[in-house]
């Protein structure tokens, strides 16, 4: 089994006079996942959060390993949370995540999790109040006990948008799973 143990936030706009998937490119640039490969998961994130440091003018990122920071390898695979919304010139397009620490009674044990939702549209306030509103629905299902001391309230957003002024445009926003700290066990039967 590989389990993650750290993640980041990040978002990204991007815009294209020659195609939609050039506009997303764009936008995985500015993100500063541009050299990567991307691969979606649900919802449930690691409960530990990094701040790398993210260069958007040329899409990259390095994260903070022991003392050192280490460039993300192109052709990395990356698990990501990701929101995205493409549009047309004229469009507004927006995205959010938002995420909740969370405490879970288990009957064997407390499980402590990061739970996170995704939302897209036009405007980026509403879009925002949708996260939030989504994500307090998925807390509330699981009866899980909010940790207030992290983020706003206890929640934290990451969001991102536009107003198209090419012909192509698009806004991302990402939970990234850090790539050089995954855990790997095995079980046997």
């Amino acid at each position: 089994m590989t389990i993650p143990s750290r993640f980041w936030i990040t978002k990204g706009i991007g815009e294209s006079d020659v195609s939609e998937l050039s506009a997303f490119d764009e936008s995985l640039m500015n993100a500063g996942i541009g050299y990567q490969n991307h691969v979606l998961v649900s919802s449930i994130p690691p409960s530990t959060e990094i701040q790398p440091k993210i260069i958007t003018q040329h899409g990259l990122t390095h994260v903070p390993i022991g003392d050192e920071w280490k460039l993300i390898p192109s052709s990395a695979i990356l698990y990501v949370v990701k929101a995205m919304k493409t549009g047309k010139r004229g469009d507004n397009v927006a995205t959010c995540i938002s995420l909740a620490k969370v405490a879970i009674d288990t009957n064997e044990s407390t499980l402590e999790c990061i739970l996170a939702y995704e939302a897209k549209g036009s405007n980026l306030e509403i879009v925002e109040k949708k996260a939030l509103f989504g994500l307090e629905e998925m807390v509330n299902r699981r009866h899980a006990i909010l940790d207030e001391s992290w983020g706003k309230s206890g929640y934290k957003i990451i969001s991102s948008s536009l107003e198209i002024t090419k012909e192509y445009g698009c806004s991302v926003s990402f939970v990234v799973m850090d790539p050089f700290t995954f855990k790997h066990e095995t079980y046997t039967l």
